[in-house]
């Protein structure tokens, strides 16, 4: 049966891949679209996914909702695991395409969806809600929401919500089509130290613009399951890192769609 919460809440992957000028970005208050944005997510595993790609993208609106309290290496523990990812496509067929030894039968691989909610989503889901339970309900009655239908920002966050959609448009154009000349390459490592606020290790441009290294292969020469592996052991943690920075640290004022705006006295 589907959330009807979760049918309330905007799909995070809707939201976060969306034209950053379109108006249709917001919420119901505080924590709560924060819930639903989450339950909305677990319904997505639990449907299972119809591509690769698909995986690495919901792995990162999960470490979005979650605040980046997702455990640093499950991004790498997942996607270098052909037998998880098997497990995370909704087709039988597809499963068998990724690895020979994936579950035929729906029911394995529904349990192991189930694990991953249990083990890494609801635990990390719980902790960014302690984290953020204070900052966002301090602003979500009489402090400025009271009479807001919606809130505009993830979790009432700004500054949060201005990181995960940039780190998702990124993420989206390197699976899809990723660097392919070196300046291009170069453009593109500093964009991730940007929208990473300098999480990624030092000598990261350097073993980027490598020639003979695993990065300036995997970049020029397109979409493969190596370029997958490379994101998520070096950029998924250090967005990740970004992401758990921001929530511990910036005590944003939630910005709120539809607020009427008072005419100054005098």
């Amino acid at each position: 049966m589907t959330d009807p919460m979760a049918a309330d809440g905007h799909h995070a992957l809707k939201w976060l891949a969306s034209d950053v000028r379109s108006a249709d970005r917001s919420f119901a208050a505080g924590l709560d679209s924060l819930r639903a944005q989450q339950r909305h997510l677990q319904e997505s595993l639990r449907d299972g996914f119809q591509t690769r790609t698909e995986v690495l993208e919901w792995c990162h609106a999960v470490d979005v909702v979650s605040g980046g309290q997702t455990p640093e290496t499950w991004h790498e523990d997942l996607v270098k695991d052909r037998w998880k990812v098997a497990c995370l496509m909704a087709d039988s067929d597809d499963r068998a395409a990724i690895c020979d030894q994936a579950p035929r039968d729906d029911e394995t691989a529904d349990a192991f969806r189930r694990k991953v909610i249990r083990k890494v989503l609801l635990p990390a889901f719980q902790s960014a809600t302690e984290l953020l339970r204070e900052r966002v309900a301090e602003f979500s009655d009489e402090e400025g929401v009271k009479d807001a239908e919606r809130i505009q920002y993830v979790a009432g966050r700004p500054r949060l919500h201005q990181r995960a959609v940039e780190q998702h448009g990124m993420l989206r154009s390197t699976l899809r089509d990723p660097p392919r000349v070196e300046s291009e390459v170069m453009a593109w490592a500093e964009d991730i130290i940007h929208m990473t606020e300098g999480h990624v290790r030092s000598g990261f441009i350097e073993d980027v613009l490598d020639r003979h290294g695993d990065w300036w292969h995997s970049l020029t020469r397109g979409p493969s399951v190596r370029l997958e592996w490379l994101l998520a052991g070096e950029v998924f943690p250090a967005m990740n890192a970004t992401l758990s920075e921001l929530v511990t640290n910036s005590n944003e004022l939630a910005d709120v769609a539809g607020r009427p705006k008072e005419v100054p006295p005098g």
